[in-house]
């Protein structure tokens, strides 16, 4: 149970830096095409960082959102296809709105560097929450 813990500790602050370092004033990358949730002067170690973080925490890879061009054995990034990446994206924003709303402390303490809610607070590891039909007490 403990490690339990320390894993959805471990997996909130993991978060928060990749949101933190996501939303650093950076000059504009014209490599990444459909940004509509992060920021478009993302850095290209910050994108992966938190696409890295999606696949940690949801338990998939990249094409569970992102579309496979099976010719090319490659994935296409910037079509929307796929019902998945605007679940992601309207997700992306819940959480941002929520960490804001709740737990945007002071000035200098923000929601993108606390980010008490992640994916893996309701997700835990699965692409589709398990309901919670008991509450432990």
């Amino acid at each position: 149970m403990q490690s339990y813990q320390k894993l959805k500790v471990m997996a909130a602050m993991s978060f928060s830096v990749f949101i933190g370092m996501a939303a650093m004033k950076r000059p504009v990358n014209e490599k990444f095409k459909n940004l509509q949730v992060l920021p478009i002067n993302i850095t290209e170690d910050s994108l992966d960082n938190i696409m890295s973080g999606f696949v940690d925490q949801l338990g998939v890879n990249c094409n569970y959102c992102h579309v496979l061009d099976k010719k090319a054995d490659s994935i296409i990034y910037d079509v929307d296809d796929k019902p998945e990446k605007q679940i992601a994206r309207n997700m992306m924003r819940m959480t941002m709105d929520i960490n804001k709303k709740y737990f945007q402390f002071n000035e200098t303490v923000t929601a993108e560097e606390v980010q008490a809610v992640t994916c893996f607070t309701c997700h835990k590891g699965t692409p589709i929450p398990v309901k919670q039909t008991e509450v432990k007490k």
